[in-house]
């Protein structure tokens, strides 16, 4: 199916805005709904849980549907997700139909019949309700792996793996199957509920209408859950379901099939209103997160004096456990990586050995200082010499930065190796890399000796505290301090990590597109490439976004932010995530890590099989070796 480059741009609009809104909406009511099924539930929390879970499932699937457009409708991925995607799209889209009619039920039950309602609910048969929607739906949208591998032993079908698109291209065979089923999908899961849904909120709103002595409030809120689930029906299902009929009367798949399914995305999203107006716990729970988010806000026009830092118990073992966790499995990883790079760069180096070679080195100095940020944690105070206060802060801020500068010149290497082969491969040359990596670690480390500037700062001020008398480390800041370390925070986020993150995000963007569109590249080398991109990105997203977003919080707000220190442990992680990066980038440090973990499964089996009676395989093998031998000392 062709697209034209505006409907594609809609359709990543669409997908995209349902993602951003659905997700952490249907998280939140999430987790509102399963604290209150573990503390006493009704019918409608389980609907609601049910419902809740299976826009989430909606929500996981729907980026491998965005990757599809971006490339021009072309399935890239390998194939077994093409009808798994499918499947999850179509049936969640039925499932949540049938949840949406069922909590339209128990609204009319709760209102109609409120005594004999209260007397009988039991969540146990919501739970079996919500288990046979899910298996009729998926039962019913098993068609699309039918389909997706019907009859392709003919001759004239082609092969479902070697196919470059899904679920778009049918034939007249496949289609008499495909288009009836198609008809009856629309009226078990589109006109009958639909039906009772008109039904049971019609007389609803009839019966609250008459009702003078309910709370105006509460008629008006559940009137409005009523329209809104009517509405959805009306804009999320009906254009489908219309589009499947219009297929049945023409004998073939309507051409405006794929915009009427876009709108059926959208149930993700606004399936949260309906939860809002069916739920007092999820309206308390938005309306507290709506006041911190309204409290951080006013914080941004406040002016602060002294930020001091406040140790908790809580917060030392949080820390505690992220800094170890990165160390015990950061260091054997990056030590191994080393040995590797190293081992490669005496022989016959590339640019990117030099490049990941560096970056290893980094993450070691990185995890050689972190032990005396554990020791701060676990004191809950600065209690080491001074004098490594500022050089752990030197070091720490320094290779976090430089690690963003190397992920962007691998990002730039990968990328000019796939958009101009010849060219990179004739001009390419290590000296630049080891040019760029110098230059990578003076530029770190000169934007991060604010570190001693601000330790230092002003200690000629009777007011200012002797830097050897403080029981705190690169915690403590005057205003007067402030206004130098907020406007330099500034500058870090926009040149050690927006303009690389940026960099990055083109390079792998275009790497991807480029490696999507070549047909004689390897298929498991393509996957590991674009495994490595994004990789790299994530990297970038979960482990450098939030430490950099706080400064930039910081500076409008003109404050060092409370949970700056909760963005900066997010930081550490890098150290620990950077050898998978290794791993997709070099296929030297794949070999050695394949080694090492051999060698290790045969020590750890070695220790059980010492005697034949316990191991007859190494008891065998040892009988032959033996065998052998004897053989070939008589030959």
């Amino acid at each position: 199916m062709v697209l034209s480059v505006g409907f594609r741009k809609l359709v990543l609009g669409v997908y995209g805005f349902t993602l951003v809104t659905g997700l952490p909406a249907n998280i939140l009511a999430f987790y509102t709904f399963l604290q209150k099924i573990r503390q006493r539930s009704t019918p409608m929390d389980v609907l609601l849980f049910s419902l809740t879970i299976s826009d989430l499932i909606f929500l996981l699937f729907l980026p491998f549907r965005m990757v599809e457009v971006a490339n021009c409708m072309l399935w890239t991925l390998p194939y077994f997700l093409c009808p798994l995607s499918g499947f999850i799209f179509y049936s969640v889209i039925a499932n949540s139909v049938l949840h949406l009619t069922a909590i339209s039920v128990e609204r009319y039950l709760g209102v109609a019949h409120p005594i004999k309602y209260k007397l009988k609910r039991n969540p146990r048969s919501a739970v079996a309700a919500c288990v046979i929607f899910a298996m009729v739906s998926m039962a019913h949208c098993s068609i699309v792996f039918v389909m997706q591998y019907h009859n392709y032993l003919n001759p004239n079908i082609t092969d479902p793996s070697k196919r470059n698109t899904c679920y778009e291209e049918f034939t007249r065979e496949q289609l008499e199957i495909l288009l009836p089923f198609r008809v009856e999908l629309s009226v078990v899961f589109f006109y009958i509920p639909f039906l009772i849904c008109c039904f049971c909120y019609i007389q609803c709103i009839r019966i609250l209408s008459r009702l003078s002595n309910v709370n105006p409030k509460k008629r008006y809120r559940a009137i409005g859950m009523a329209l809104g689930t009517l509405l959805v029906f009306v804009i999320c299902f009906m254009p489908f379901n219309i589009s499947h009929m219009e297929g049945f009367i023409r004998g073939q798949s309507s051409e405006w099939r794929r915009p009427a399914l876009l709108t059926s995305t959208l149930n993700a999203c606004l399936d949260p209103f309906i939860f809002y107006f069916s739920s007092s716990a999820l309206r308390e729970t938005f309306k507290n997160v709506l006041r911190g988010l309204w409290a951080d806000l006013l914080k941004f026009a406040s002016l602060t004096s002294p930020v001091t830092m406040v140790w908790t118990v809580d917060l030392s073992n949080l820390v505690l456990g992220v800094y170890g966790f990165t160390l015990v499995t950061g260091l054997p990883a990056n030590i191994l990586a080393f040995y590797t790079f190293f081992q490669k760069v005496r022989q016959r180096s590339t640019p990117i050995d030099v490049l990941l070679l560096s970056l290893t080195i980094s993450d070691l100095v990185f995890l050689f200082f972190l032990p005396f940020r554990m020791v701060e944690a676990a004191n809950m105070k600065w209690t080491l010499p001074y004098f490594l206060c500022p050089l752990s802060g030197f070091i720490f801020y320094s290779t976090i930065y430089n690690s963003t500068f190397h992920l962007t010149a691998i990002s730039v290497e990968r990328y000019l190796g796939v958009a101009f082969p010849i060219k990179y491969k004739l001009k390419r040359n290590p000296r630049n890399a080891l040019i760029a990596s110098v230059i990578f670690w003076v530029v770190s480390m000169a934007h991060c000796s604010i570190v001693y500037i601000m330790q230092y700062h002003n200690h000629s001020n009777p007011n200012f505290t002797e830097p050897y008398n403080r029981n705190s480390c690169y915690e403590e800041f005057s205003a007067e301090q402030l206004k130098i370390l907020l406007p330099v925070r500034l500058e870090l986020f926009a040149v050690l990590f927006c303009t690389p993150f940026l960099i990055c995000c083109f390079c792998y963007i275009r790497f991807i597109h480029i490696l999507s569109n070549l047909p004689n590249i390897n298929a498991k080398k393509r996957y590991r490439a674009i495994g490595m991109a994004l990789g790299t990105l994530l990297v970038f997203i979960i482990c450098f976004a939030p430490y950099n977003i706080s400064h930039v919080v910081g500076y409008v707000g003109n404050y060092s932010p409370d949970w700056r220190v909760h963005a900066l442990l997010t930081s550490t992680f890098n150290a620990c995530l950077d050898p998978f990066i290794f791993y997709f980038s070099s296929s030297a440090l794949r070999g050695t890590f394949k080694n090492v973990f051999q060698e290790l499964s045969r020590r750890l089996l070695m220790p059980c099989c010492r005697t034949a009676f316990y191991c007859p395989l190494f008891s065998c093998s040892n009988t032959e070796e033996k065998t052998q031998s004897t053989t070939d000392s008589s030959l």
